[in-house]
């Protein structure tokens, strides 16, 4: 579990910079599209109304999104069936109600990214990116803190931390 909490923390930090890429990505495609400017074309007022400025992009983040949405309830399920204190349990039970309610939510912009944006979404990810990160540093340390505990005194139960009362 040690090492599948220093993989989370390490990803949620990817996962920021994917994050500030796609939207940096988003919003310069829709800058774009000022610029491309056609007074030949025969929609109104010379502007190219077939072009989807900003859907490509949106539609890669939430894919790539997607990956790491995947790996975070992963996680979140396996500390839920390997982990021994209440902690982790906890977390791990709030870990995949956030990425349950946020998975939806990138599905929901996989499905339409003319509708919803990855630059409007952003925000919310990158909230759920440092609670995961946050979530995945506290797993780290109760899960060295009861390895420590256990190899000390294998036959003794673990003693209580005040998180774990």
């Amino acid at each position: 579990m040690k090492a599948l909490y220093i993989v989370g923390i390490v990803l949620s930090f990817i996962f920021l910079f994917v994050i500030g890429f796609f939207i940096a990505e988003v919003e310069s495609a829709r800058f774009m599209s000022y610029y491309d400017y056609d007074p030949y074309s025969y929609s109104s007022y010379g502007y190219n109304s077939y072009t989807n400025y900003g859907e490509d992009e949106t539609l890669l983040g939430a894919i790539v999104s997607f990956f790491f949405f995947a790996f975070f309830i992963l996680a979140g399920i396996l500390g839920l069936i390997k982990t021994k204190t209440k902690t982790n349990k906890v977390l791990s039970i709030i870990g995949l109600s956030l990425s349950g309610i946020f998975f939806l939510w990138n599905l929901l912009v996989m499905v339409d990214p003319g509708a919803i944006s990855y630059d409007e979404v952003g925000g919310g990810f990158v909230f759920y990116s440092l609670v995961m990160m946050a979530f995945m540093i506290v797993g780290l340390v109760q899960a060295v803190r009861y390895a420590k505990q256990s190899s000390v005194n294998p036959s003794a139960v673990p003693q209580q931390d005040i998180l774990d009362s």
